[in-house]
């Protein structure tokens, strides 16, 4: 601010409002920036935590179907109450990860949409989950690995020239069966950048009914 030959005030000079007007714009910037990341940060913790209750969600499921398990034994007939479990049904090997079999009865399904519902039209999906399966004893317990897995929009880490970069179209285009042939490589050095995974196992046992 300068000053008259009377020691009156006057206006800024052009120097300063500039010097003023450079400083809002970077403070500006950083909050912007502050902003882009909260908001990413907040959308990727409401994916997390999505992804988790619907791997729960199937925990349950499985927890449950292991209800229906008629006798021990790895034969089929063991097995052919339930809906999922039977998929180890007559094998001694481990199942490699799979899609399971929507339960109709239930509207269950393997598809899910961004608010973690069952997207039985798969019209909206978001989310996909495999299961695999392995004896821990043959014919009386068994582990149930379950994993969830989705496409996170916006999620550019090193450019999207990645080898493994995921198209949103190809991945729900995919109807999560495509999804489980390749594994994105979910479990591998070179998975892909935009897909990410959430998993959890659970042991389910015969139990004997008198």
């Amino acid at each position: 601010m300068t000053r008259g030959p009377q020691g009156s005030q006057s206006g800024f000079t052009l120097i300063e409002v500039m010097i003023a007007i450079g400083i809002m714009t970077v403070g500006s910037l950083g909050i912007l920036a502050m902003h882009n990341a909260v908001s990413s940060a907040n959308r990727a913790a409401n994916e997390m935590n999505t992804a988790i209750a619907i791997t729960e969600r199937w925990i349950e499921r499985i927890d449950r179907d292991a209800l229906s398990w008629t006798e021990e034994g790895i034969n089929s007939s063991a097995l052919s109450g339930t809906n999922y479990l039977s998929a180890l049904a007559g094998s001694v090997a481990d199942t490699d990860w799979f899609t399971p079999t929507p339960d109709t009865n239930t509207n269950e399904y393997y598809r899910f949409d961004y608010a973690g519902r069952d997207d039985v039209a798969g019209n909206n999906t978001k989310y996909c989950v495999n299961l695999r399966m392995g004896w821990l004893r043959q014919g009386s317990s068994m582990r149930v690995d379950v994993r969830t897995f989705w496409f996170r929009e916006g999620v550019v880490p090193g450019g999207a020239t990645h080898s493994r970069w995921v198209q949103g179209s190809a991945f729900r285009g995919a109807d999560c069966d495509a999804a489980t042939a390749d594994g994105w490589n979910l479990e591998g050095a070179n998975k892909a950048p935009n897909v990410d995974v959430v998993l959890a196992s659970t042991v389910v046992r015969w139990l004997r009914r008198e």
